[in-house]
């Protein structure tokens, strides 16, 4: 079926998203393939190496218009105790698409001597996001006032900020996005939420020694203020070292809409997949939607392209991937 046959349905569709959506990166699994900095800002810098990561994610396979997400990512160093990082992202849903740009400072406390892990993180990041809203191949012949059949855009500032802190082989990463309050009127002056505040929570543990097989366990909760919406990240994920200093990584995560508006809970299942070789890195992401609830039957698909450089002096004790 031709969008331009279901216009008036599909245009409160994607209405309703922008009201709700977080502006700015969605958040999907790109921290389980070592891309933390493009959710948390303290992680700017906080690797022993500097870091370039280009993502592309492909969401509801087989449906026309079907949602994508591009991001370039790069952190680095700022002298001995400090990080910047860019995130560059361009995120396409039907006839909405937003392009963003986001610059971060980060700055990091070792609190132990020696080498032993007890490291405290801030982050600090501003984004500013072009919105854009294509209207022109809507169908004239259906009168809607809403509807101007033109190509409208608006671009709106804010910032997010952050805490982490390492302690052995124990993290705990916490970032509030959004935290402006902003007037927006793409849609509809007056309508469109102002607060996109979205607090996120993430923790987790390495078992596992020098070399060989190592598991992390983790959890990330995301909480949207304004609507109080509720989603919990479940993560399994397993490391295993490879010759001459490379890795494997995989794992899988469960993830939980608690407070989601659907009569059924919307519910996902995401296997992952990665390696390390050389200072490259490749992986692969598939999300299934497992909930009675579903938007597609193809699948989310997300690939992932990272190189590491300029990387510092590896400290033994140290053992958690993060920083390492």
């Amino acid at each position: 079926m031709k969008f331009r046959l279901i216009l008036p349905v599909l245009f409160v569709f994607f209405l309703k998203i922008s009201l709700k959506a977080q502006e700015g990166i969605p958040i999907y699994y790109d921290y389980l393939t070592d891309n933390l900095t493009l959710i948390h800002p303290a992680m700017a810098g906080a690797s022993r190496c500097s870091k370039i990561r280009i993502n592309g994610r492909m969401q509801w396979v087989g449906v026309e218009d079907f949602p994508m997400l591009q991001t370039i990512s790069f952190n680095s160093h700022l002298g001995k105790r400090s990080g910047y990082g860019v995130n560059l992202y361009n995120d396409r849903n039907g006839y909405h698409s937003q392009k963003g740009l986001q610059l971060i400072f980060a700055h990091h406390l070792q609190l132990s001597k020696g080498n032993k892990l007890n490291q405290l993180s801030f982050g600090l990041a501003a984004m500013y996001t072009m919105h854009q809203l294509d209207q022109t191949s809507f169908d004239p012949g259906q009168f809607d006032p809403a509807v101007s059949r033109v190509l409208e855009s608006a671009g709106y500032f804010n910032m997010d900020m952050g805490m982490a802190w390492h302690m052995d082989k124990f993290y705990f990463i916490i970032s509030a996005k959004n935290i402006l309050l902003i007037s927006r009127s793409l849609y509809s002056t007056g309508l469109e939420n102002v607060n996109l505040r979205n607090y996120v929570f993430h923790a987790g543990y390495f078992y596992g020694k020098k070399h060989g097989l190592h598991f992390e366990p983790s959890v990330m909760i995301q909480y949207k203020e304004f609507s109080g919406n509720l989603i919990g990240d479940f993560n399994a994920k397993f490391y295993y070292d490879l010759s001459k200093g490379g890795a494997l990584f995989f794992g899988a995560s469960y993830r939980n809409y608690f407070d989601s508006i659907s009569i059924q809970p919307l519910q996902d299942f995401t296997p992952f997949i990665g390696i390390f070789v050389n200072k490259f890195l490749i992986s692969y992401v598939y999300t299934h939607q497992i909930s009675k609830t579903t938007f597609s039957k193809g699948g989310f698909h997300q690939i992932t392209l990272g190189y590491n450089f300029d990387c510092r002096k590896k400290l033994p004790k140290i053992l958690c991937p993060h920083l390492n």
